[in-house]
């Protein structure tokens, strides 16, 4: 039993009631016996008690100390046979215990020794190391560390999608491509969240793995609610709630119910919402489930609060805060806050509200829950500017914005982390693949060659009488092994272009970016030139007016060190980079640049703005770039670099 139950048993065990978990102790328990009793036997070989070894210590999921003895005891066995895969299953069985006892780091370290223990060039030690570097990806993604937790799985699915295919090898392939697409969700790529979540669909079909299929058709639904297709949302949810409907899995409908609710309620058709909610209630009820029921609960007071049904909205959210009573969870304390907050407001309650609202950012501050402030700052300006009060108006303003700014700096960050992992990944991809044609063709020649060699040692004392047919025999084997090797070397050539597409796509995005960045600065601009123009005779305004021009001042000054950045990654080269140096040495190295920015497809405008220089200066580096290359009037710069 070498794969792994404790990983599922991290993931569900915080959903088992007291109960279920009781039977399920008992059950263990007798199962634990039975699998003691039997490595009692001396015919059991080193590897089968390795095996239940690991049984034993998977069955003690709830007690992480004789957990790590019998996985110890079958590291140390493991170690004694010198077993490579025996090795790893154990440090990853351990990296595993580490997670639930959330200690991440030491999930890594364990990680790192099963990956130390495998060989990469070994096929059957293929799975492992996906599986290895899957679980390093949910502890860094479980740290916050997002880019990193990317990597990981990327390196997990190289190995996957080369590992035998079976159901292990499948069912992490299809978890590995749902967090991808979370993780492009999460940095707003949603056309690469999509094209995870299709390829995840995809294979949980072929291994019937119905959850990830009802899961996955979420994600469809939620990525395509985020870019307003709504109709292809709704279509997406039917299909997840009818797979949920069809394995009887009520929490999944009650989910997708409540799903449909809130896209019902972005498209204002507040009937309708409430509906779906209120039919999500009824289900959720007999789950017994609190977090569901209160999240139920003030999505039914949004939507009677939205349709100006301020009783309807004042009911539901008494019925979130009295379920939420008995909970330690904070972000439903500031949702309510901020939903009862409103109903004060709309009451004309503004003290109250103010009140209600203040003790509450204290509180989310305590806690460091920057998101949940955010909304709360947002709202106490809201009141502020309602009543009249110029300074907190502007005080929370200041805060709002303030850290609206710092948590898209974050987001902004992750994205571009994240594209240089991946930009990175690729390249490194791509090196990996010619270096590993470029061994099998050498490996090949010498075969080629050594066969040769022991056919003419063997032939030797025939050559008088066959050398004319050998001659034209010889003569033929040459041909056909040239037209072999020209045929693998076009398909090389082949593969190095769409892996240079990849990374020619990838460093447009990045400078579209930097222009989108660019033009921000120049409307920033603009908008200080306006404010100076304002004459203020009034020290109040006139310091609004200040401060505001010393905001964008500090934001322009931000965007300048993003557009710095995306510069650096932009200066990434390839082998064109090599060819160029060899070909056309007189070219100097801004010559060079603009000849790489060609061959990458970009404008003058976006050439120029990269080389912080004009774009008639760009035309004189073109025009001085065909010189020295010998091109001939009339045929295209952009075509002849990129057949270089």
């Amino acid at each position: 039993m070498r794969y792994f139950l404790l990983f599922s048993i991290y993931i569900f065990t915080s959903q088992i009631s007291v109960s279920a978990q009781n039977q399920a102790s008992s059950i263990t328990g007798q199962n634990i016996d039975a699998l003691k009793a039997e490595l009692r036997a001396n015919s059991l070989t080193t590897e089968d008690r390795i095996e239940k070894l690991h049984e034993i210590g998977q069955l003690f999921f709830d007690r992480p100390d004789s957990t790590v003895y019998y996985l110890n005891r079958a590291l140390v066995l493991s170690k004694s046979i010198n077993d490579s895969v025996l090795i790893s299953d154990t440090f990853i069985n351990l990296s595993l215990v580490d997670m639930y006892n959330d200690d991440y780091d030491a999930t890594l370290k364990y990680i790192d020794s099963a990956i130390q223990n495998l060989n990469k060039q070994n096929e059957s030690h293929f799975l492992n190391i996906g599986i290895a570097n899957t679980i390093g990806g949910i502890a860094y993604n479980n740290n916050e560390r997002m880019d990193l937790a990317f990597e990981k799985i990327l390196e997990a699915n190289r190995f996957l999608n080369k590992a035998p295919i079976d159901v292990t090898s499948q069912s992490y392939l299809v978890e590995n491509y749902s967090s991808l697409a979370l993780i492009y969700f999460n940095i707003e790529e949603y056309d690469n969240t999509i094209e995870n979540a299709k390829q995840a669909l995809e294979r949980a079909k072929q291994i019937e793995a119905f959850h990830n299929i009802a899961d996955n058709y979420n994600i469809l639904a939620t990525t395509y609610t985020k870019k307003e297709q709504y109709v292809l949302a709704e279509i997406y949810l039917d299909s997840s709630a009818q797979t949920y409907k069809d394995i009887n899995y009520v929490a999944g409908e009650v989910m997708v119910l409540s799903d449909k609710g809130q896209l019902l309620l972005r498209k204002q058709k507040y009937n309708s919402a409430k509906k779906e909610f209120k039919k999500a209630l009824t289900m959720g009820k007999d789950l017994g489930d609190t977090h569901m029921l209160v999240a139920i609960f003030l999505d039914l007071s949004t939507t009677y609060f939205k349709n100006n049904e301020t009783a309807m909205a004042k009911k539901y959210l008494d019925s979130a805060y009295m379920a939420s009573r008995d909970m330690n969870f904070p972000m439903f304390s500031n949702k309510i806050a901020l939903a009862e907050s409103q109903i004060l407001k709309r009451e004309r309650n503004f003290t109250r509200a103010i009140k209600l609202l203040e003790d509450n950012v204290a509180y989310m501050q305590s806690l460091n829950l920057r998101e949940s402030r955010l909304d709360t700052y947002d709202e106490l300006y809201q009141l502020y500017k309602e009543t009249g009060d110029a300074g907190n108006t502007l005080l929370y303003f200041e805060k709002y914005t303030q850290l609206k700014d710092s948590l898209q700096q974050e987001l902004n960050t992750g994205k571009i982390n994240v594209l240089r992992v991946e930009h990175n990944y690729y390249q490194l991809l791509s090196d990996l693949e010619k270096t590993e044609t470029q061994l099998a063709l050498a490996s090949e020649a010498q075969k080629r060659i050594k066969h040769r060699n022991y056919y003419l040692i063997g032939s030797a004392g025939l050559i008088i009488l066959f050398s004319v047919f050998m001659f034209l025999r010889q003569r033929k084997l040459n041909l056909a092994r040239r037209a072999v090797l020209e045929s693998k070397q076009e398909v090389l050539y082949v593969k190095q272009q769409v892996l240079d597409n990849k990374v020619r796509f990838k460093n447009r995005q990045i400078t579209d970016f930097a222009i989108h960045i660019s033009e921000k600065n120049e409307l920033l601009e603009n908008i200080k030139s306006k404010l100076k123009s304002i004459k203020v005779t009034n020290d109040t305004y006139k310091e609004i007016v200040n401060d505001t021009m010393h905001f964008i001042n500090n934001d322009i000054e931000q965007n300048k060190e993003k557009i710095q950045l995306y510069q650096q990654v932009n200066e990434t080269t390839d082998s064109f980079r090599a060819k160029i140096n060899e070909m056309y040495k007189s070219l100097s190295d801004k010559e060079k640049k603009v000849t790489t920015m060609l061959r990458l497809g970009q404008t003058s405008k976006q050439i120029a703005l990269q080389l912080n220089i004009s774009a008639a200066s760009v035309d004189n580096y073109r025009y001085t770039i065909r010189k020295k290359m010998n091109i001939s009037k009339g045929e295209s710069l952009k075509m002849f670099i990129q057949n270089i």
